[in-house]
């Protein structure tokens, strides 16, 4: 695993930009996270064994692969999982390549006993936060008491463009107005009934955008926790991480899209990119 986090400053508000007369590793140093600041290794070690690419044993195994001629070395972009369990050139590999990339290098992830591939659910590595993380989400959850959630992604899925027409046009038309407190409350009432305390995840940056909701819930946000996170929190990924484990603490939790079949969501446009730009829906 990286030893770091890459905190671009195109998506991430809190990342640093670093000066022009700074060196490489210095620019990296500054707009990088460790990844034990939002995971906790020994955690996820116990299910499968983490080496970090700063760490002595990664360097104990380039220093291997240096040394082999054959079989240190396999790039297997394409190559399916079955012919890499099968084929002993790349099961005897000591380090493998599925990326693209030629500087993206991982170890495959293997079953301690068995030795075989290992695939990890999509929820793993949510389950798995940084000690200080998970601490501080307790923290929240106890203040909060019993909770519902919802997760409002609006910001970054908003853009439109325009069509040779100079028509909008949207890659989800119905997001925007699915995802305004008018639209949320009546779509919300089936699942979350008055008066309940309601944890809102959102990137939407206006301020008090959702305090029509106040006239139906008791809204909570990660802001009101600012004692709890402003030590702890140095970047909008581990604030993430926070939150994730917020909304899975919550009694009843609504995601923005659907996902998976029993999803609860504010709007019924497909997560998935269709790349079919429509007219956005107002009404």
């Amino acid at each position: 695993m990286p030893s770091r986090m890459c905190l671009s400053t195109v998506h991430n508000t809190k990342g640093t930009v670093h000066s022009s007369n700074a060196t490489s590793e210095q620019r990296w140093e500054e707009n990088s996270c460790a990844m034990e600041s939002l995971y906790d290794i020994d955690l996820i070690s116990r299910t499968v064994p983490v080496i970090l690419d700063n760490s002595k044993t990664w360097h104990e195994i380039a220093s291997r692969i240096m040394k082999l001629e054959e079989g240190g070395v396999v790039h297997v972009q394409g190559i399916g999982r079955g012919e890499l369990k099968e084929n002993h050139v790349y099961s005897k590999a000591i380090l493998i390549n599925r990326t693209a990339s030629p500087l993206a290098w991982f170890m495959e992830c293997k079953d301690r006993k068995k030795r075989s591939s290992v695939m990890l659910p999509y929820t793993f590595l949510p389950s798995v936060p940084a000690k200080k993380l998970n601490d501080a989400a307790n923290k929240m959850k106890e203040r909060l008491g019993d909770y519902d959630a919802i997760h409002v992604r609006r910001g970054d899925l908003l853009k439109n463009r325009k069509d040779r027409s100079g028509v909008e046009r949207s890659l989800h038309p119905h997001l925007d107005r699915d995802t305004r407190p008018e639209f949320i409350v009546k779509r919300i009432a089936k699942w979350i009934p008055p008066g309940r305390t309601l944890y809102i995840a959102s990137n939407e940056r206006t301020p008090g955008f959702f305090s029509p909701l106040s006239d139906r819930y008791k809204l909570a946000y990660a802001s009101n926790f600012s004692s709890i996170l402003e030590p702890i929190i140095e970047n909008n990924y581990q604030l993430f991480m926070l939150e994730r484990l917020m909304m899975q603490g919550a009694k009843t939790f609504v995601k923005t899209m659907k996902e998976f079949d029993n999803d609860l969501t504010l709007c019924d446009d497909p997560k998935k990119n269709t790349k079919v730009w429509q007219k956005p829906v107002s009404t």
